[in-house]
């Protein structure tokens, strides 16, 4: 672990690193059941798969980022059946022509095609943001490391996190990241900090 910490620390945009227990899981599993209930304002239902992904891997962190971090790109989708409707983009250039062309709708950084929406049957089922994980390289390489990935969570865990890092209000952190991977536990020490939950969302 003492690896996977150090590769974290000299990651840059990284600015805190927190190892999350058995409690955190849970609290996480509860807040994000909470966030998928209440649902999104504009996009009806949420399906949260990077987080469901890193709470079934053996080992759970997660860490508070700044401005300089690689924010991951096409992580949301937002689906009609089948059919992707938009996502997100986090270049602001490519953001910014979505949003003086006439065929597209931009939230935040949510775009989405009109003509898709349009087209949307009123009686269907409604529109679903699907939230994907990302690959974190960074640890792969660590030997023992496997399965890396990163997730966006909730509004709900986002704020669980920075009060569990008592960094709440502090104005250089600007995001928060799960990361969950799996583990050859012959080449860890620490048995504790390895307690695999798998199954339980």
């Amino acid at each position: 672990m003492d690896k996977v910490r150090i590769k974290l620390n000299s990651t840059k945009g990284i600015e805190q690193i927190l190892v999350l227990n058995y409690a955190d899981r849970m609290k996480i599993i509860d807040l994000e059941r909470e966030d998928e209930k209440a649902k999104s304002v504009l996009f009806g239902k949420k399906n949260n798969l990077g987080v469901r992904q890193a709470l079934n891997c053996d080992v759970l962190m997660a860490f508070l980022t700044n401005r300089e971090f690689g924010w991951p790109e096409n992580v949301i989708k937002l689906m009609d059946g089948d059919q992707i409707i938009g996502g997100d983009v986090a270049d602001p250039v490519k953001l910014q022509k979505y949003q003086d062309h006439s065929g597209y709708c931009v939230f935040g950084n949510i775009v989405v095609e009109l003509n898709k929406l349009a087209k949307k049957d009123p009686s269907a089922d409604p529109i679903c943001m699907v939230v994907d994980p990302k690959p974190f390289p960074y640890i792969d390489h660590i030997p023992g490391v496997s399965d890396a990935l990163m997730a966006s969570p909730s509004r709900f865990t986002d704020e669980y996190l920075r009060m569990r890092s008592q960094s709440k209000g502090k104005k250089g952190c600007v995001g928060t990241f799960l990361l969950g991977f799996n583990i050859n536990s012959h080449l860890f020490l620490n048995h504790a900090e390895c307690a695999s939950v798998r199954g339980i969302v």
